[in-house]
């Protein structure tokens, strides 16, 4: 890898707390689209609120459903799950996020959220951030 990789990849783990496959393949392949991907995901997910229609919760929880709807990696659910309860979402919310995801992506779409919940629960989640606790119900 060259050092230009290894610095945006750097970069990602400094915004997000980890990198997906997909980083460490751009960053192979071509460090300045890994440069331009990480900076419009980084504005678009944690960008300023000014001027913003939906705050950062929102934001996460969109993208809880969207990820949920398409199907995407189980990573990013949990990612997006997490960021959305550390601001300030409810478990609760983050179900129903991911359950509106089935009208468009289909029950299965949102069983297989719902199995990455169990696993965030017990501990085996696959991404390296603190599972905040909570009671369900609330």
């Amino acid at each position: 890898m060259t050092p230009e990789g290894k610095a945006e990849l750097d970069k990602i783990r400094e915004v997000r707390g980890y990198t997906l496959p997909v980083h460490d393949y751009l960053a192979e392949l071509d460090p300045e689209m890994l440069r331009r991907y990480g900076a419009l995901a980084s504005y678009t997910l944690f960008g300023p609120e000014d001027g913003r229609a939906m705050d950062l919760k929102t934001r996460f929880l969109v993208l809880v459903g969207v990820t949920t709807a398409v199907k995407g990696d189980s990573e990013g659910v949990e990612w997006a799950a997490i960021r959305a309860i550390e601001n300030g979402a409810t478990w609760k919310e983050v179900y129903e996020a991911a359950f509106m995801a089935a009208l468009p992506g289909g029950i299965p779409a949102f069983e297989a959220s719902c199995h990455t919940f169990n696993k965030m629960q017990e501990g085996k989640g696959r991404v390296d951030l603190k599972v905040p606790e909570e009671d369900v119900n609330t």
